[in-house]
C-alpha cells in the first residue's frame, strides 16, 4: 500500500479529518506529505485534500468540493472583431498602448475582455474600467491596480490582464564584453526576457481562488 492509499484509508476510518501531534522531523514532514498525496492523482475527483497547523499538531481533511465548482459551464463566444466595442473595452481603446500589451496581443486580449464582461453583465454583473493604461513591472504585478472590475453576488473581483515573457540565456555582444573588461562595476546580465504571445489573467479580491 503506498503512503497515499494509507493516508486516504486512515482518513476514511476516521471520517474525513485526522490531526498528528507530537513533535520533530516526524511532524514536520506532513505538509510535504500531503503535498505529494494531491499529486499523486489518486485523490477522488469529487474530493480535496487539506492540511493545516492546528493547535494540536497538523490537521488533514478530505473534503467534498462544492458542487458548484463541479458544474458544467457554458464557454463564452469570443468575438472575431470589436464592431460594438463595450464601455470598459472602449476605454482601453483610447489608450495609446492598451493594458501595456504588445500591439501583436493588443487585439486579441481587448475581444476576450468584451466576452468577459458582456457575458458577465448578461447574467446581472456590473463591469467598470480601471487602470487601463497601466502596466506594472513583472514584480510587482500581483500588487498592481486592476485593469477592469466585475462585480458578482455582492463581490468586487478585479482582473489584471498581463503578458507573458520568454526568457532566454543572454549572449553577451562584443561591446558588453570590452566594458565589462574596462570597468568592474558592469555586470553583464544572464537573461533576456521578451515579450510573448501568451497572456494571464490576475484575479483579485472576491472570495479566495
Amino acid at each position: 500500500m503506498t503512503f497515499t492509499e494509507q493516508l486516504l484509508q486512515d482518513l476514511a476510518e476516521a471520517g474525513g479529518r485526522i490531526v498528528k501531534s507530537g513533535s520533530g522531523p516526524g511532524l514536520e514532514k506532513w505538509p510535504s506529505r500531503v503535498a505529494a498525496a494531491r499529486r499523486s492523482g489518486r485523490i477522488p475527483e469529487t474530493k480535496e485534500l487539506y492540511g493545516n497547523w492546528c493547535r494540536d499538531g497538523y490537521e488533514i481533511k478530505l473534503v467534498d468540493i462544492p458542487a458548484w465548482r463541479l458544474a458544467v459551464l457554458e464557454p463564452v463566444s469570443v468575438p472575431a472583431r470589436l464592431t460594438r466595442p463595450h464601455a470598459v473595452v472602449r476605454a482601453m481603446q483610447n489608450e495609446r498602448q492598451p493594458l501595456g500589451l504588445t500591439r501583436p496581443v493588443q487585439g486579441r486580449a481587448l475581444r476576450l475582455i468584451q466576452a468577459l464582461v458582456t457575458a458577465a453583465e448578461a447574467e446581472g454583473h456590473p463591469c467598470s474600467a480601471g487602470q487601463t493604461g497601466f502596466a506594472p513591472p513583472s514584480h510587482r504585478r500581483r500588487r498592481a491596480n486592476s485593469h477592469f472590475t466585475i462585480t458578482a453576488q455582492g463581490q468586487l473581483v478585479g482582473f489584471l490582464v498581463l503578458q507573458e515573457q520568454d526568457r532566454t540565456e543572454h549572449v553577451a555582444t562584443e561591446k558588453e564584453l570590452a566594458e565589462a573588461e574596462k570597468h568592474s562595476w558592469v555586470r553583464i546580465p544572464r537573461f533576456d526576457d521578451t515579450p510573448s504571445e501568451r497572456l494571464r489573467f490576475v484575479l483579485s479580491g472576491g472570495q479566495p481562488h
